[in-house]
């Protein structure tokens, strides 16, 4: 098969068109799926490095390690806001506890001491400022 058989079968699955007839045609539906497997045999898709969640962050690129706490910092904003919204419902303790286990979680401890070695740097710069 070529480049634009499968550039054809691409656009048919973007199309509203071709989704509906796909949907209702069970051996074209069994056809794509067969020349979707072939291409992704021939064409394997090719993880980056960097982007490999089990690889050490010793090993990563300051990029990676940068795009990995901002995801962390969204998530730990997103543990917070669930977390507040729960807060009616908790008590004073158990809300204590689990705010804390939002920043010491031990997949995120590394990227929140990355969030507070650069916050301190910044308060470091603005008390020098001053």
């Amino acid at each position: 098969m070529d480049y634009k058989a499968y550039k054809a079968t691409y656009d048919a699955l973007l199309s509203e068109r071709g989704r509906d007839e796909l949907g209702s045609d069970i051996a074209r539906r069994d056809a794509l799926e067969k020349k979707i497997n072939e291409f992704l045999k021939l064409y394997p898709s090719v993880v980056p490095a960097d982007s490999d969640p089990a690889r050490p962050v010793t090993e990563v690129s300051l990029r990676e390690l940068t795009h990995r706490s901002l995801k962390v910092m969204v998530s730990i904003i997103n543990d917070v806001s669930e977390l507040l919204g729960m807060r009616e419902t908790l008590g004073a303790t158990d809300f204590r506890r689990r705010m804390f286990r939002v920043f010491t979680a031990p997949e995120r401890r590394l990227y929140v001491g990355v969030w507070i070695i650069l916050l301190s740097l910044v308060l470091y710069f603005i008390d020098a400022a001053a």
